[in-house]
């Protein structure tokens, strides 16, 4: 009696081919995903948008700093603000260039709209405000508060939206 013959497999096994083609989709998904970036990173909206970013960042630090000057000059000055910004030159804030924000593309040496309070005022008091900076022709205002949280509807760095802040007349702006 002959034994009956075990039958040899060729080609590859359905495991082999089922990896395979999840592998292949897999790499198919990320080169285009890698293309679709390519493009949307050459946009001129893209570019514009993340520039944008970069000067509110940089701004908010500028409003930081301010906010940090303005408190200086109050606590050697009895709690009373200063009348003007550029009151806070160069004893409380060293560099002159903060007072500028990065889009702001005007001559003034000053861009930012300050707002003096009192002793007594809420701590949700707008303190600063800068209006330079722009996204898909909306403007995109930064306020600083008294107690130096900065809000924006931008969604960069410690923002929140707040309906209900009030908008003063800039007083003493140092312009």
């Amino acid at each position: 009696m002959i034994p009956p013959e075990i039958p040899t497999r060729r080609g590859m096994s359905c495991w082999t081919v089922g990896l395979l083609s999840c592998l292949g989709a897999i790499i198919l998904v990320i080169v285009a995903v890698a293309i679709l970036f390519i493009v949307v990173a050459r946009r001129p909206e893209f570019k514009q948008a993340m520039s944008t970013g970069v000067q509110i960042a940089q701004c908010q630090q500028n409003m930081r700093e301010i906010h940090a000057a303005i408190e200086r000059y109050r606590q050697r000055n009895g709690g009373e603000y200063p009348q003007s910004l550029n009151d806070l030159v160069p004893r409380y804030l060293p560099d002159a260039g903060k007072l500028k924000c990065p889009a702001d593309a005007s001559g003034k040496p000053v861009s930012y709209r300050y707002f003096p309070l009192k002793k007594n005022s809420p701590e949700t008091s707008p303190l600063l405000q800068c209006d330079h900076h722009q996204m898909m022709n909306q403007k995109i205002p930064v306020i600083m508060l008294k107690d130096g949280e900065v809000l924006s509807s931008s969604g960069v760095g410690g923002s929140r939206s707040s309906p209900s802040i009030p908008k003063p007349e800039p007083v003493g702006t140092g312009r």
